[in-house]
């Protein structure tokens, strides 16, 4: 892992990370923060309800 690391230029933990992000559909990355802010932020976003008119907008892109 060290070396893929070292051969994008990234970090051993971005690796794992963008090897769970390819996984199958249902498996996700869950990113870690060491600033209380970020860690808010994060929060409050999974707690963020959309509606399905939004949602088919994100998804179009617009």
């Amino acid at each position: 892992m060290r070396a893929v690391a070292r051969a994008h230029g990234v970090s051993v933990a971005q690796v794992r990370l963008a090897w769970t992000l390819h996984q199958r559909p249902h498996v996700l990355g869950i990113p870690g923060t060491g600033d209380p802010d970020h860690l808010a932020q994060n929060i409050a976003a999974g707690a963020l309800r959309l509606s399905e008119e939004e949602m088919t907008l994100l998804a179009s892109g617009s």
